[in-house]
């Protein structure tokens, strides 16, 4: 699934247009496409159904929503408990996106949440419960320049 030969040109530009508006019909589709609804509709489906379409979901500005802290959160772990550390890390509702990564931190996060208490709650009674962490970096996000999501062409 990770090569980009997987999706044919109509399948990039429902995508394209799922991505700007995850609201808009099969017909709108078709109509900007000139393509038929209905192989609309099936490729959408089969988007779905090979994982390469995730969820439709809105997206959302935390800060207009309540949330003032945006954080990015490097996680170094004992090498032998990367992944079970990533596991238990990846289940905390604070956390937005989470991957093992390589280069100078074992785990990169990004974390959304109201204010700093909750920050400190966050890095000390979740953090600070799960086995083998040995250190965190913390950096806010003073502003957001830019919302996105995953562009795969």
């Amino acid at each position: 699934m990770r090569d980009n030969r997987i999706l044919d040109e109509l399948d990039k530009s429902i995508l394209r247009i799922l991505q700007e508006d995850g609201r808009v019909s099969y017909s709108e589709i078709a109509r900007r496409l000139g393509a038929p609804e209905s192989t609309v509709r099936l490729r959408v489906k089969k988007l779905v159904e090979k994982g390469i379409i995730r969820k439709f979901a809105a997206l959302i500005n935390p800060f207009k929503a309540g949330y003032s802290i945006v954080a990015f959160i490097a996680v170094d772990v004992e090498p032998s408990r990367v992944k079970e550390a990533a596991e238990e890390l990846s289940k905390l509702p604070e956390v937005d996106v989470l991957g093992i990564a390589t280069g100078a931190h074992d785990i990169l996060m990004q974390v959304t949440v109201r204010d700093l208490h909750e920050l400190e709650e966050f890095l000390i009674e979740k953090l600070g419960r799960i086995e083998g962490i040995r250190s965190t970096e913390t950096s806010i996000l003073t502003s957001v320049r830019k919302w996105g999501y995953a562009r795969v062409f």
